[in-house]
């Protein structure tokens, strides 16, 4: 039997990839409705992603490249996609048309061309729509296949219309009987801006995905396979390849001719997919490393999102509806899905260690938005045998919110669709990743000054009393008798209820519901008593500055904690032990914090510090920090302009407020208070 692993097991805390699950049904006993609730996804094990043939985990770069990435891409193969299609002679028919176009914000360059997939003068073709930036740069290029045809991409009239079956689209004009009209035209055009990305330096291609396999159950005979001699009729191979494989196969084959353009760059072209074309966008990126970077957009089922997690759509509901898409082996599976010797975080590990961006739509339960996030946390693993970062997190981020390294992953708003925001993130992330664009400057981290480690090494807090009395000089923030001194998130009243002389977190659906002190500090003596709930694993925390957060996370018991535990500087240590206790228990935070400094010019002069001790045990001492490293701050999530003035203030003076955090659950706070230090 195949390597199975935990999820526990040195990939991630079991809270994470079993995410308020319970129970599997067996395949006897499946929901007939769709499951769009979390407490019915079962518990499961992942196959261990670095496991080679032998069951043994890859722990080098080597071994990953020698003998788990081709055992792994081999059961992909064998259960999921099918054998890869071996590659053919691509020739272009007649002459690549070349017309200069004025798209309003961008001027560019249309080429257009005809490509003959195999030498046979029957052989099938595909025609290629691609757009150029005027420049006398090599530049990168995105390419995506389309559901419609290039004409319902953009609405420039000179874009040839297909000849051939086009699905039927009640959502687009211009579809009859079957085969398209002009008045397609930019139908689908908010899928492909072209403009936008012209400007910002990248060539957009795309060709119609019926070219290879015209999507419909019966569309072997009529799809590329019969050229490569597969067979289209009858009882099937268990492991012949479908639709997504001959789709993969055809970019592949556009690639073949791209790269013999001279104004693009070979070796930055970017394979994107939606939807069933996101799943055919990884299965492309795995079959061929050429692609130098791999982008899903809502590809779910099948594609990114994890196939154990019995979540919107099923194997069973897929491969009853879509027979052609995949090969017939992965049917048997219907329903006893925790039996497969691969999953789907198989199929984005296949991209390493080259960039890989997954991303999912808030209303898109259908394509599991968490399965998919779930799925790139676990892919992780063969990343980090590159010593590069994958996700850099385990928590999934807020909506609209962008994170990651060498993985990236967004949730955005709306519903199940390839937007102008998804290019975006896709173009911020190439640009980043690929074009070395927009890194954040990297500065040296100096030593914490000396007389900031004896302010650190002096401070020994007696926490053996709680509630704990306040020092005289203290500013108190919670005590029984006072107003909060605290602001919401927009510089008004609190909406926190008060429940026993504790003051608890209002939860939001988009987890901004924060609360800044109304009191500014540079360095500080923070204290804070606080009480954590089951819900939503006890997540909050104190938001120091805005830009540095202590975390307050359920963690009681957890042997193996991270930099996500109670005790740990977010993103930065995890805690020297786990001090925490179990929810339903007052606990106690007291912090010494010590902010970076700076020059006149905004240099850093030296790096900020703090010491932690936390139910009377320590778990931070001495470690430094300059600039913010969480996605969730608040000035970047529920930015304000009450909180941009804030931001402003702690630019120019160097004090800040302490920030309360809401992140889902009800969280209790009492007794804090900050101290300043001289």
């Amino acid at each position: 039997m195949p390597s199975h692993s935990p999820v526990v097991a040195g990939l991630l805390p079991a809270l994470m990839l079993v995410m308020a699950l319970h129970s599997l049904p067996t395949a006897s006993s499946a929901p007939a409705e769709t499951n769009y609730d979390e407490s019915l996804v079962g518990p499961f094990v992942l196959p261990d992603v670095l496991a080679g043939p032998d069951e043994v985990p890859a722990s080098s770069e080597a071994a990953w490249k020698k003998t788990t990435r081709p055992h792994q891409f081999k059961l992909l193969e064998k259960y999921v996609y099918g054998r890869k299609l071996p590659p053919v002679p691509v020739a272009v028919v007649g002459e690549v048309e070349r017309a200069e176009v004025d798209l309003g914000s961008s001027k560019g360059i249309r080429l257009q061309a005809k490509l003959r997939l195999g030498t046979a003068a029957d052989a099938p073709t595909t025609s290629v729509l691609l757009y150029l930036p005027k420049t006398k740069k090599k530049v990168p290029v995105f390419l995506k296949l389309n559901f419609r045809g290039n004409q319902a991409e953009t609405d420039d009239p000179g874009v040839w219309l297909p000849t051939g079956w086009v699905p039927a689209d009640t959502r687009i004009k211009g579809i009859a009987d079957n085969r398209v009209t002009a008045a397609s035209r930019g139908g689908l055009q908010r899928r492909f801006p072209v403009a936008s990305m012209l400007g910002r330096g990248y060539g957009m291609a795309t060709a119609y995905c019926g070219d290879f396999f015209p999507d419909r159950p019966d569309g072997r005979p009529q799809s590329v396979l019969a050229s490569l001699d597969r067979p289209v009729s009858g009882e099937l191979p268990k492991d012949e390849p479908g639709a997504i494989g001959a789709w993969a196969w055809g970019l592949s084959r556009i690639l073949d001719w791209l790269v013999t353009l001279p104004e693009v760059d070979r070796s930055k072209v970017i394979v994107v997919g939606h939807s069933r074309l996101g799943k055919t966008a990884l299965w492309a990126g795995a079959c061929d490393e050429r692609f130098a970077m791999v982008v899903s957009n809502d590809s779910g089922c099948g594609g990114a999102a994890l196939s154990r997690r019995n979540f919107g759509e099923t194997l069973t509901v897929i491969t009853e509806r879509f027979p052609h898409w995949f090969c017939p082996m992965l049917a048997e599976y219907a329903g006893r899905e925790i039996e497969l010797p691969c999953d789907q975080h198989a199929l984005l590990a296949m991209a390493a260690p080259r960039p890989l961006y997954v991303a999912s739509a808030e209303e898109d339960r259908w394509a599991d938005p968490r399965g998919e996030f779930l799925a790139a946390v676990a892919a992780g693993r063969a990343w980090k045998l590159y010593g590069l970062p994958g996700l850099g997190t385990e928590e999934m981020p807020p909506i609209n919110t962008s994170i990651g390294e060498m993985i990236g992953y967004h949730v955005r708003n709306g519903t199940h669709d390839l937007l102008p925001y998804d290019w975006t993130q896709f173009a911020d992330f190439a640009d980043r990743t690929l074009l070395g664009k927009g890194r954040p400057a990297v500065e040296a981290t100096p030593q914490a000054d000396d007389h900031s480690k004896e302010l650190l090494a002096e401070f020994q807090p007696d926490q053996s009393l709680l509630p704990a009395p306040p020092p005289a000089d203290a500013t108190l923030l919670i005590a029984p008798g006072i107003e909060p001194k605290f602001t919401s998130m927009a510089g008004g009243p609190i909406n926190w209820e008060v429940e026993d002389g504790s003051l608890v977190a209002t939860r939001t659906k988009n987890h901004a519901n924060h609360i800044a002190s109304s009191v500014m500090f540079e360095d500080a003596d923070i204290h804070a008593e606080f009480m954590v709930s089951p819900l939503a694993h006890g997540n909050s925390g104190l938001y120091i500055h805005g830009h540095y957060e202590m975390q307050i996370y359920d963690s009681f018991g957890v042997e193996n904690v991270t930099s996500q535990d109670e005790g740990s500087l977010y993103r930065f240590a995890e805690p020297l032990v786990n001090a925490a206790r179990p929810a339903g228990e007052w606990q106690v935070y007291d912090i010494r914090f010590i902010a970076p400094k700076r020059n006149a010019d905004g240099s850093l002069k030296s790096a900020g510090t703090l010491k932690a001790w936390l139910n009377g045990q320590l778990v931070q001492d001495g470690v430094t920090f300059t600039a913010p490293r969480s996605p969730y701050i608040p000035y970047r999530h529920g930015v304000t302009d009450y909180l941009r003035g804030v931001e402003k203030q702690l630019k120019a003076t160097g004090k800040g407020p302490l920030f309360l955090q809401d992140h889902g659950s009800p969280t209790r706070f009492r007794n804090v208070w900050i101290r300043p230090l001289p």
